[in-house]
């Protein structure tokens, strides 16, 4: 008997682009599966499209979410409701890739692992994008390969991994091409609903080093960029830092503040957890302090046009972490310089 999938789909005003997301899905090699659409209290037209969808396929459930407003109350929400022995997750303006949870199942069968990832296309309008393919996420998926076990393809973690993903340059885990047993959730628990951004990093993170994990090196889904997305709004590597509009800095302001606090949590875990040692510990707590720093740098860095605000940054950047670049940023904003600086920019963090 072949096993279920419970999908979990938070939606908040997504009318004009869900039918996308669960037509990959409906499309599926894998077909045993149930999709839960949590609504989180949409005010267009959302509803009428899934259930208009569920009409034609019943096994489509439309739920709406009273949980705490964002997508951590609505994934909860969806959870909640799941039946399946197996759980994953899709947001509701991207789209899985034909075979991924087919693949994804197989890969869990063959390495005994209880959670399975895989990489992600991204899509800027027409152009779909493999970022993996890049020369150094080549050279970290060999070193992680090399590290770890392999089994077939896939690379397999049992210990070190919450280090690993802590101290890598780049991620390689999103909830989108999470696949998992569902009674790992009794273990783990639900999603934060505290933060609307970085929730799913913190929940995937409880998995780490607890659980066997297998990270399939291919992309399984694709992320779109939206406008009305909450982190992948535009194409950073096209944005010139010293030319941003008043509408996108104040979103990268946002989105700053969000991640700053999401580290900020992070470090909690990081110090609480008992699946690293104390110099491990230590060196990850640097990390992320590091990491909170380079956040409050590049918001002085962008909000330098204004020098009060950018300079109350570089204050928040040196309290987090000393170093040279935000020293560098508020001796040119002290001396009245407020134009851009190459060397500057090279030390931006904008994702």
């Amino acid at each position: 008997m072949q096993p279920t999938v419970s999908i979990v789909m938070p939606a908040y005003n997504r009318a004009h682009v869900i039918s996308r997301a669960i037509g990959s899905i409906r499309e599926q090699s894998f077909q045993h599966w149930e999709l839960i659409v949590a609504d989180d209290r949409s005010t267009d037209g959302t509803k009428g499209v899934v259930e208009e969808l569920a009409r034609l396929d019943p096994r489509i459930r439309y739920v709406r979410s009273e949980r705490a407003k964002g997508p951590g109350g609505a994934r909860n929400c969806g959870l909640l409701e799941a039946r399946g022995d197996y759980v994953a997750f899709l947001d509701s303006d991207d789209r899985w890739l034909p075979r991924h949870l087919e693949a994804s199942l197989d890969t869990l069968r063959r390495t005994g692992a209880e959670v399975a990832f895989a990489l992600w296309l991204e899509r800027h309008g027409d152009i779909e994008t493999n970022t993996f393919d890049g020369e150094t996420e080549q050279r970290l998926l060999r070193e992680m390969g090399e590290r770890f076990d392999r089994d077939g393809t896939a690379i397999v973690f049992g210990k070190g991994l919450f280090e690993q993903f802590l101290r890598m340059p780049r991620n390689f885990f999103q909830l989108n091409t999470m696949v998992l047993r569902r009674e790992l959730l009794d273990q783990v628990g639900l999603i934060g609903e505290e933060h609307h951004l970085g929730e799913d990093t913190t929940f995937l993170m409880r998995f780490f080093d607890r659980f066997r994990i297998a990270l399939q090196p291919e992309p399984h889904s694709v992320y779109y960029e939206s406008d009305d997305s909450l982190y992948f709004f535009c194409d950073r590597r096209r944005i010139d830092p010293d030319a941003l509009d008043a509408e996108l800095l104040s979103r990268f302001e946002a989105l700053g503040e969000r991640s700053v606090a999401v580290r900020r949590q992070l470090r909690l875990q990081v110090e609480r957890s008992d699946a690293i040692g104390e110099s491990a510990r230590r060196r990850c707590l640097r990390g992320i302090d590091y990491g909170i720093a380079g956040k409050y740098f590049t918001m002085a860095y962008l909000a330098k046009r204004d020098r009060a605000k950018a300079l109350a940054y570089c204050r928040r950047s040196l309290a987090a972490k000393p170093h040279l670049y935000a020293l560098l940023l508020a001796a040119r904003l002290l001396t009245g310089r407020s134009g851009g600086s190459r060397m500057l920019r090279r030390a931006l963090d904008l994702w």
